[in-house]
């Protein structure tokens, strides 16, 4: 009689063994059932150096007669920077004032897009309220180096001054005279094309590194490493991870459905995470620190990546943020073909959850550095002159048909930035180089031109 109650006992927990690792698989337990799944509760605390990703990606120098923009911080600009931000942002209310001026000489940090302002002071603990108030965004840091107790944010609409004794920017004005302006850039001012006058410093540059070859980050055909980055981000759960090969041999790993990871065949990692819960409105810094602690941890930054645009957005109706990255190569800052809505990083969070990750970086190719070397590029001016659309009617007098000139008279005084980039076609097959290009921004088009033969790439 013991024996088979032993034997039934014995049978019970195997039973409820069973139906526990098969609930692993298969259902969604209660919480003090359910394994842990991956979340991100260990990021309240900031980890990474959030200063070298939220970054800007120039810093444009008008210092006594010398003019010039910096795609690199060599010279450590931002770091001090960040210091000055610190003191300006605590500085008392009476600090801030709405202008219109500008410093004569000046060191000015441009970000790719507005930067909510509670990114930066919540980081930096402010304890000034106005400030989130009055500045809202972070679009420009502007230092004025002839006064250094006065800083300016543009914030995108408005320039804001603020200016207080405990502000001093005498270290950014020594680091700027250290530099070597004759080895740097050098910039025409007031180029005219017609009667018309470009209003921003036009780059002399006159050669570039062409062609540039890169490998992507990921090699779909590396199953070791692939695997690895499968662990690292189901973690507990990748025993229970269906792994499957597509037709086109992207790597696909599935989890109950609900977390899918891809590994395309041109290098782009792609997660989706459907298994977060709901929760209440969500707060930017803390999705911020979130994304990049994730992505510290998971397979770091590339590097010289920097915050390039912030987005509010709507995820399986919680309120989220997208966070998107890119980064400079070369000493250049890389552009991704938009006709196939591409980023080198975008990052969906709610809250402190990561729900969508999208990565595809691209790598130089030290194996064919031999190839690679720097060329003559054709002047801005002359790309500018060439595609500029001259014609008065619509028609050309059955003339044969004409290259496309997509920059119109009216749009000359409307250009706002000039500058040598490199174009990434990006997830073309067997796509592995980078176009040298010019890249005009107008108030309203951004036109990517072929530095070698002034073509048009692409317009946005």
């Amino acid at each position: 009689m013991l024996k088979v109650k032993i034997k039934n006992i014995l049978l019970f927990v195997m039973i409820l063994i069973c139906l526990y690792l098969s609930s692993n698989v298969w259902l969604r337990l209660p919480e003090f059932l359910s394994p842990d799944a991956y979340e991100d509760d260990d990021l309240e605390e900031t980890e990474a150096d959030i200063w070298k990703i939220l970054r800007p990606v120039k810093a444009v120098i008008k210092y006594g007669d010398n003019y010039t923009v910096l795609y690199s911080d060599k010279a450590g600009l931002w770091q001090e920077a960040v210091k000055v931000l610190n003191d300006a942002f605590n500085a008392p209310s009476g600090a801030l004032a709405e202008t219109a001026a500008f410093p004569a000489e000046y060191l000015k940090f441009d970000f790719n897009t507005n930067i909510p302002v509670e990114i930066f002071t919540t980081h930096m603990e402010t304890e000034n309220d106005s400030i989130n108030e009055t500045v809202k965004n972070v679009k420009n840091v502007i230092i004025d180096l002839k006064n250094n107790n006065t800083i300016y944010i543009y914030n995108g609409e408005n320039n804001i001054r603020i200016s207080n004794e405990q502000i001093n920017t005498k270290r950014l004005t020594d680091l700027v005279a250290s530099i070597d302006f004759q080895t740097k850039t050098k910039y025409s001012i007031g180029e005219k094309i017609g009667d018309e006058t470009i209003q921003v410093p036009v780059p002399l540059e006159e050669t570039a590194l062409n062609p540039v070859f890169v490998q992507s980050e990921l090699d779909v055909f590396d199953t070791d490493r692939i695997n690895e980055i499968a662990k690292n981000y189901f973690k507990k759960d990748y025993d229970y991870v269906r792994k499957s090969v597509e037709v086109s041999g992207n790597l696909v790993y599935v989890y109950r459905t609900e977390k899918i990871l891809k590994i395309n065949e041109d290098g782009l990692l792609d997660f989706y995470d459907a298994s977060i819960e709901p929760e209440g409105r969500s707060d930017v810094y803390k999705s911020f620190v979130a994304a990049v602690n994730f992505t510290e941890k998971f397979l770091g930054f590339p590097e010289n990546g920097y915050l390039s645009r912030v987005e509010n957005i709507i995820l399986e109706g919680n309120e989220g943020y997208r966070f998107t990255f890119s980064y400079s190569l070369l000493e250049r800052p890389i552009l991704f073909s938009k006709v196939r809505e591409n980023s080198a990083l975008q990052i969906d969070v709610a809250g402190n959850h990561v729900i969508s990750y999208k990565r595809f970086i691209r790598n130089i190719d030290d194996a064919q550095m031999n190839k690679m070397a720097e060329i003559e590029v054709l002047p801005a001016m002359k790309v500018i002159s060439d595609n500029l659309d001259t014609r008065s009617g619509e028609g050309n007098n059955g003339e044969e048909p004409v290259r496309l000139k997509p920059i119109k008279p009216e749009m000359i005084k409307e250009i706002n930035n000039i500058y040598l980039g490199y174009f990434d076609l990006s997830r073309v097959s067997k796509e592995q180089v980078l176009r040298v290009v010019w890249v005009i921004e107008t108030n309203d088009k951004t036109f990517i031109f072929n530095a070698i033969s002034g073509a048009l790439i692409e317009e946005w």
